[in-house]
C-alpha cells in the first residue's frame, strides 16, 4: 500500500515527482529549466497546449522543490492557488481529511509566496566499488570460520545511472568447507537447492514443503557519506574473486533481493546437517559445468584468472 497523508509530500505520487527532480539536480549536468521542463514532461504537468494538468500532488511537489531551488516561476504559484480553490475536487479526493488537506495546502502558498532563504543543497553521489562481473567465481570467508563459493551469474542494471542500487545476482554452490575453495572445486560443484525441514539449530523448517535454488540478489542501497560508502567496501574484504567463467546459460531462478551480505552459512550449514540424516534429500540438479560455456579441462586457455 502506498504511503497518503495530507502533508505536501505525504504521498507516492508527490515524492516520486520530488525524487525525479532532485535526482536531476543533484547530478549538476542540467540547467535549472532545463531540469524543469524534463521534469514537466516526465509527468505530463501540462497538455499539448501548454495548458496545466491537474495532478494536484504532482503539481504541489513540483512547487516545493522548484521553490527549495530558488527557481520558483509566478506561473507555477497560479497553479497551486487554482488547485487550492477547487474546493469541491479537494472534498471530493479528501473527504474526511479535506480540512486538514487544505490547511495544509494554505500555509504552503503563503510559504512559497516568500522566496527560500537558502537554495536547495546539492547532494553529494557517494558510489560504492563494487568488483564483481558475471562468471566470477567468489570465495567468501564466513564468520563461523568456514568458506563458501558463489557465483555471480547476472547483473541487473534496470537503474542504469544509479549503480548503488543495481542488483547482483550470486548463486551460491554446496561448498561448505574449512578450507578456500579452488576454482576447480567450484566448478566440479553443484548450486545449492535448499530443503531441510529442520535447521543446525534444531527448529523447524518450511524448505522441505518448498524447496529453493540458492539464488540472491544483492544491492548496496543508499549511500549517505563517505564513512557509510568505506563501511560498505570494507564488508568486501572477506571476499575474494578466484576466477572468471564464461557463462553460457542461467538456472531459473525465483527474484530476491537483499543487501550485500554474502555469508549463507545458515542455510549452508543447516542444509549439510540435515542432509547427514536424511542423504535422500541431497539435490544435485544444478551442476555448475551445466551452466559454463566450455570445459577447463579441454580448453584452459579460454579460462579467466584474477591475480
Amino acid at each position: 500500500m502506498g504511503a497518503w497523508g495530507t502533508g505536501i509530500l505525504d504521498n507516492d505520487s508527490a515524492m516520486d515527482l520530488y525524487g525525479f527532480f532532485e535526482k536531476l539536480y543533484d547530478k549538476q549536468i542540467l540547467d535549472i529549466e532545463s531540469i524543469k521542463q524534463k521534469t514537466i514532461a516526465q509527468f505530463g504537468l501540462l497538455n499539448e497546449n501548454n495548458e496545466p494538468v491537474y495532478g494536484a500532488e504532482e503539481w504541489l511537489a513540483y512547487a516545493l522543490i522548484c521553490w527549495e531551488c530558488k527557481a520558483l516561476d509566478e506561473s507555477t504559484i497560479g497553479v497551486v492557488k487554482e488547485i487550492i480553490n477547487d474546493r469541491e475536487e479537494i472534498e471530493d479526493d479528501w473527504e474526511d481529511l479535506a480540512e486538514k488537506r487544505i490547511g495544509e495546502m494554505e500555509k504552503f502558498l503563503v510559504k512559497i509566496q516568500t522566496p527560500a532563504k537558502r537554495k536547495k543543497t546539492v547532494r553529494k553521489s557517494f558510489v560504492v566499488d563494487v568488483p564483481f562481473q558475471p562468471g566470477d567465481c567468489i570465495v567468501v570467508a564466513c564468520e563461523d570460520g568456514m568458506f563458501s563459493g558463489l557465483i555471480l551469474l547476472d547483473i541487473d542494471k534496470k537503474h542504469a545511472d544509479e549503480p548503488n542500487m543495481w542488483s547482483y545476482f550470486f548463486g551460491t554452490t554446496r561448498i561448505y568447507s574449512e578450507n578456500p575453495p579452488t576454482l576447480e572445486e567450484m566448478i566440479n560443484s553443484h548450486f545449492l537447492v535448499v530443503n531441510y525441514g529442520e535447521t543446525f539449530e534444531g527448529k523447524d523448517a518450511s524448505w522441505i514443503k518448498d524447496p529453493k535454488l540458492w539464488v540472491r540478489g544483492a544491492f548496496i542501497g543508499s549511500v549517505k557519506n563517505e564513512k557509510e560508502k568505506q563501511a560498505a567496501e570494507d564488508r568486501m574484504k572477506n571476499i575474494r574473486i578466484i576466477g572468471n567463467v564464461k557463462l553460457d546459460s542461467k538456472p531459473i531462478y525465483k527474484l530476491s533481493y537483499g543487501g550485500f551480505r554474502l555469508d549463507d552459512r545458515y542455510q549452508l550449514k543447516s542444509q549439510t546437517e540435515w542432509e547427514k540424516k536424511h542423504k535422500e534429500s541431497m539435490d544435485l540438479s544444478y551442476p555448475v559445468k551445466k551452466y559454463i560455456a566450455n570445459d577447463p579441462g579441454t580448453n584452459k586457455n579460454s579460462w579467466k584468472f584474477w591475480k
